[in-house]
């Protein structure tokens, strides 16, 4: 009973949330403590210690250092100057933007990405009148091919570790794991482009070059050398770490590089040389953002405790139709990573599924690894999650978090719809065995 109370109070939050303007979380966080303590019997701190910390933390440190950087006007001379420097063509920018994030992703920054990439992203593509979703959209996909290759990627390790605990040898696990990745390289492309149609709004034009950017004023020399400073120490430090591991010095390193720690001492660094007025940027955080990503992920939460992830991976394993399997797949995978981790719950949960699944039904194993690691990622965009969540932070506009938290969910109901139409069509099953 408790299950199917969360079930109806998610659908009610999120209905309530886009019909009449509510915020979701604030309804989710209601539901939460209702059903967890009236009908589980839980105490209102086991309801609170749901409640995303991690995240909430992220969000706060990227919005106050940032903001600095928003309020003197830095940000809105640097996208312009980033706009001139690819010669103003804002029909590349989304691109753009996905292959730097594939890149930093790729060189260790991982899950860090969003928050590396996504303000310097979101001035360049506001400088050239590009939908802000098409950018989260961009930075979000673009981070999964690089930060989920099979060499060094944290999501195509743990896939590896859990094929050869399949019993797969190593030569073969790798085999398959590159062909897993590229067939998520693939679907990320065509994710992307899909999106680029039908997000582009206004046909893209090129902005006129006749006027060089503006220069930087003093204050805002000094934020801009903090930004690159801080961009330089989110970034090195981790691929050092990955690149020569074992090394102590290093990894102690990586850890006061974290993009929380760097931002939250980049904030301090922009009070203390009064770059901007404190107040105002304290004021400028998205507060209404983090109460709907805490709320609504408390809710999940209590779903979770309820048994969700039991009754779906009960469900799957029922008599499915063959040619319905990659689908189903797909769907509880991206249905489950809206309630928990894709690396730490969905893949441990599904992937020992596979060797009966393709060898009962004669299904192609690659193609039913490639369902549950991008069906699990599909929704990586969700503002629930803490890849969307940090993007959504990593946004310097102030009023355009509020469009991306409502706007990144459907983006998330809509992949995993494309994600089962490529692998019905075959895609994923181009590589045999």
């Amino acid at each position: 009973m408790a299950l199917w109370l969360c079930i109806a109070a998610i659908i009610i939050a999120i209905f309530l949330g886009w019909k009449f303007g509510y915020n979701t979380g604030v309804i989710g966080m209601g539901f939460a403590f209702l059903i967890g303590i009236c009908v589980m019997g839980m105490k209102a701190s086991e309801v609170i210690a749901f409640w995303p910390t991690t995240i909430v933390f992220y969000l706060l440190s990227i919005a106050v250092f940032f903001n600095y950087a928003t309020e003197n006007g830095t940000m809105n001379v640097l996208g312009q100057k980033l706009l001139h420097a690819m010669g103003g063509n804002a029909k590349l920018v989304p691109f753009a933007v996905a292959v730097v994030s594939a890149i930093v992703g790729g060189l260790g920054a991982g899950a860090s990405t969003p928050a590396i990439v996504g303000p310097f992203a979101f001035v360049m593509a506001a400088t050239a009148g590009v939908n802000p979703v098409l950018t989260a959209i961009a930075i979000t996909f673009g981070n999964l091919v690089g930060s989920n290759n099979p060499y060094n990627g944290y999501g195509g390790t743990i896939s590896k570790n859990l094929i050869i605990a399949n019993g797969i040898d190593e030569a073969t696990t790798m085999d398959w794991s590159l062909k897993i990745w590229f067939n998520c390289c693939l679907i990320t492309i065509i994710v992307i482009v899909f999106f680029y149609f039908v997000l582009k709004g206004h046909k893209a034009t090129k902005v006129s070059m006749s006027e060089k950017p503006p220069e930087f004023n003093p204050v805002q020399k000094k934020t801009v050398t903090l930004l690159l400073l801080a961009f330089f120490l989110m970034v090195v430090p981790p691929i050092l770490n990955t690149w020569i591991p074992g090394v102590p010095l290093l990894s102690t390193l990586n850890q006061i590089c974290q993009p929380q720690v760097i931002m939250m001492l980049g904030a301090i660094a922009c009070a203390v040389m009064k770059l901007g007025d404190e107040k105002t940027v304290l004021r400028k955080i998205p507060i209404s953002t983090i109460v709907m990503i805490v709320g609504v992920y408390s809710l999940i939460q209590v779903a979770a405790a309820a048994g969700l992830v039991e009754f779906i991976s009960s469900a799957l394993a029922e008599s499915i139709p063959a040619f319905l399997v990659p689908a189903a797949v797909i769907f509880f995978a991206a249905f489950l990573s809206f309630f928990s981790s894709s690396t730490s719950t969905v893949m441990p949960l599904m992937y020992p599924m596979v060797p009966a699944l393709a060898s009962g039904l004669g299904l192609n194993p690659i193609m039913l690894y490639t369902c549950i690691f991008f069906g699990g990622l599909a929704t990586a965009c969700s503002p629930f999650s803490t890849g969307g969540a940090v993007c959504i932070a990593g946004n310097p506009y102030e009023d355009q978090k509020e469009l991306l938290s409502k706007k990144m969910i459907i983006v998330a109901l809509i992949v995993p719809v494309l994600t089962i139409v490529a692998a019905t069509l075959g895609l994923f099953s181009f590589f045999g065995v």
